[in-house]
């Protein structure tokens, strides 16, 4: 599997005028390796990639450990090695992952003396397309999810808190196999109108309308995000036409979706916006979705100015989401993969929901 990748990643050496690759995104390098213990904050890897070979560099807090998981065709050597190797390839060009520092190109280009280059996001672009065991996971994730959420609905009571909930969110997937994600969002009333809400100690009032859940589980490394509005006994005409605006908003996405292959995803953004407008709203402030695997925002990107195109293999969410400040927010998401067709991943009801507490 990671020779295959690592292949794939080498026949786009030519299209991107290079000869080697410094991979240094940590979320990469786990794609390409399998090694998942790096941190994403911190740089403590490197994985230069030839037309040939590929070298994994790390410091001594792991080096006995990433010598027993790089699959066949990566070594892995102490990160002193590192521009000793750089400077001794053939790789005339050498490309840099946008996640680089102007620092680190200085001190790159400083002890080599080879030519470095910024290329295009080519190892999440193949990350874009999951095989089999990606998807398997994603599935588990999923389904996982899924769990979660029937359970917090029994644990949405009143006076309880967001940050009650987030934490029995956090507690369920934990106990049950998996991780978070991401930090959970839990908004309740007026909450819920800002998209991003900072889960806080705000507790449920008999006058919130609306309660928005958005969270996702992380299995073998593998995520899922999902999002819930439920309504309340108090919700008012107003909240359930929003709700119903949005509902059918992802239907329309959905259904052409279904419409063929190889679609521009700027286009199913479109589709939902124009709707979204037609109702008398404002279009969706985020995008209409995006991909997810190892990490949960990923490529391919549902928006007006997205330019990928959609192709069997991809997983993404797809969630609109209408946001009225000083009222509440509806926001439902889900996961899907496109094959054959398109299927939907998360299947916790959609349909409007009522709170009966």
């Amino acid at each position: 599997m990671f020779e295959q990748r690592l292949g794939k990643l080498q026949k786009n050496f030519v299209a991107n005028k290079i000869d080697a690759l410094v991979v240094s995104s940590a979320v990469n390098v786990q794609y390409l390796t399998g090694y998942s213990n790096f941190s994403r904050f911190e740089r403590e890897a490197y994985l230069l990639v030839t037309e040939t070979n590929a070298f994994l560099f790390t410091d001594g807090r792991y080096i006995e450990a990433v010598q027993k998981i790089p699959p066949k065709g990566i070594r892995a050597f102490l990160r002193t090695e590192l521009y000793k190797k750089i400077k001794t390839s053939k790789a005339k060009s050498i490309g840099v992952e946008q996640n680089f520092t102007f620092a680190e190109l200085k001190k790159f280009k400083r002890e080599t003396g080879k030519k470095f280059v910024l290329v295009e996001r080519i190892v999440e672009s193949l990350r874009s397309v999951k095989d089999s065991e990606e998807i398997k996971n994603i599935k588990l994730a999923c389904r996982l999810t899924d769990k979660c959420h029937s359970n917090v609905l029994k644990n949405i009571r009143m006076n309880v808190t967001e940050k009650e909930v987030a934490w029995k969110i956090e507690k369920f997937l934990k106990e049950n196999g998996g991780e978070l994600a991401f930090e959970p969002i839990v908004a309740f009333g007026p909450n819920s109108a800002i998209p991003h809400h900072q889960t806080s100690d705000k507790r449920i009032a008999k006058s919130d309308e609306l309660v928005l859940l958005d969270f996702g589980a992380k299995v073998n490394g593998y995520c899922s995000d999902m999002t819930r509005t439920l309504l309340t006994k108090n919700s008012s005409d107003r909240a359930k036409k929003v709700y119903r605006a949005v509902f059918e908003t992802q239907k329309r996405a959905i259904d052409y979706l279904g419409t063929g292959s190889d679609l521009e995803a700027k286009a199913v953004a479109k589709v939902a916006n124009d709707y979204i407008v037609s109702k008398g709203f404002k279009e969706i402030p985020h995008g209409l979705g995006h991909g997810i695997g190892l990490e949960v925002h990923e490529e391919p990107r549902l928006s007006p100015k997205s330019k990928d195109k959609l192709v069997r293999g991809n997983v993404f969410t797809i969630e609109p989401g209408i946001y009225i400040p000083g009222f509440s927010g509806v926001r439902i998401e889900d996961d899907f993969i496109l094959g054959n067709n398109l299927e939907r991943l998360t299947k916790s009801p959609q349909e409007l929901q009522l709170l009966n507490f």
